[in-house]
């Protein structure tokens, strides 16, 4: 058995009224009982809608809705013996490379998706909201606009197109099995803004995309309005306990300065004063792999103590330049010491850049191969490379 005509059309009445069905006898006004549509949020358009939407040429966006020409493909199962009944529409096969809308590319807004399975994820715009949200059904043509010819509202098919899921219906086909005239296109718009359900999350009112939800997300998804990008900086990193655990924030204090005491590596440079209010104790002197970080030069002793003190300490200079004046008195061989009374090589460890040596005023090259040599035992001997004569004249200069 089945609903007989009268029946299907009070049931259909009364609930757009919102009244119960209760007997085929009481007209509306004679129902008693209150009834109403049920909605869901996440179905239910969340943002404004224009009244004057733009069909200027194909994925057109105005505002919250796209103009698209969806490919119209036959319901299998909703054919009679007079034709082909149903037909389901689908998001073009290149539209994620045509359109400019932010989620394209992310379900349900990808190539060739059926509108009628996704639950109202994907609607159509009808015309409650203006009339220049009328569909366009066309036969023939291709997927250019407009192309094929247009199946206007009054056609002798009757056809009826329902918005919610992209099904359209022709009551009375153009002829049997997969006739020429059937529609293979529809001009329409999509709604691609926000459902109720995310606007209501994200604490907007809806209406402009100053005020639509945000999000802030461990990951992209890209389906989320204004979502952002949770990342992790210097000095930072995460730790994600799975569903239903924790996800955690830690701090590596050798980079960022915590309250609980941090430890620095590296160049630390500061700025501005540093105020400390606790005394100081124990040595400073010491850098972390032990040795002194401040130590003496030539004449300068550095000492601390344990309680942090530091002790510089300087002794005299160095004293004035030596200098030795010696005549020979005789003829002297060369490569034989020559030893010069009142100079000590030693106390200056017969240093080169400490000790200068002039013969007859010629200042002499320090050498085994050049003018002389500092020779031993005695602590002044000198070994000259040429013979010396008599009144020769040698000048020693020490530092």
């Amino acid at each position: 058995m089945a609903y007989d005509a009268k029946t299907q059309r009070l049931i259909s009445l009364k609930k757009l009224a919102g009244k119960a069905q209760t007997s085929n006898d009481k007209d509306l006004a004679n129902e008693g009982l209150p009834s109403g549509l049920t909605l869901a949020s996440n179905t239910i358009f969340g943002e404004v809608i224009s009244t004057s939407p733009s069909p200027a040429a194909l994925y057109t966006i105005t505002g919250q809705v796209e103009y698209l020409r969806f490919p119209s493909i036959f319901i299998a199962g909703s054919d009679t013996s007079s034709g082909r009944h149903g037909f389901e529409l689908k998001l073009p096969s290149d539209y994620e490379a045509n359109s400019t809308n932010t989620k394209a590319g992310t379900y349900p807004f990808i190539n060739d998706q059926s509108i009628n399975i996704t639950s109202g994820s994907l609607q159509l715009i009808p015309t409650s909201f203006a009339t220049a949200y009328e569909a366009k059904p066309f036969y023939g043509g291709s997927s250019a606009k407009d192309s094929g010819t247009q199946i206007p509202i009054l056609d002798a098919r009757d056809w009826y197109m329902d918005y919610f899921n992209g099904v359209l219906f022709q009551q009375d086909p153009p002829g049997t099995g997969d006739h020429a005239e059937n529609p293979d296109y529809v001009e329409a718009y999509l709604y691609i803004g926000d459902m109720l359900d995310t606007v209501v999350a994200g604490g907007s009112g809806g209406g402009s995309g100053d005020s639509a939800a945000q999000y802030l997300v461990l990951q992209a998804t890209g389906s989320l309005s204004a979502e952002r990008v949770l990342l992790m900086g210097t000095g930072l990193s995460s730790s994600d306990g799975g569903a239903g655990g924790n996800y955690t924030l830690n701090i590596d204090n050798s980079v960022v300065a915590t309250l609980t005491g941090s430890q620095f590596s590296g160049n630390v440079g500061i700025t501005g004063s540093i105020g400390i209010t606790l005394g100081i104790s124990g040595s400073l002197t010491r850098l972390t792999d032990g040795t002194s970080y401040l130590v003496g030069g030539t004449n300068v002793t550095v000492s601390s103590s344990s309680n942090g003190q530091v002790t510089i300490s300087a002794t005299a200079g160095e004293t004035d330049p030596v200098m030795k004046v010696y005549e020979v008195t005789g003829s002297h061989a060369s490569s034989q010491p020559l030893v010069f009374p009142g100079i000590n090589f030693v106390s200056n460890s017969r240093s080169f850049n400490k000790n200068q040596v002039f013969l007859n005023g010629v200042l002499m090259a320090s050498g085994s191969a050049l003018d002389y040599t500092l020779a031993s035992p005695a602590t002044g001997s000198i070994v000259f490379n040429m013979p010396l004569k008599n009144e020769d004249v040698i000048i020693v200069r020490q530092a």
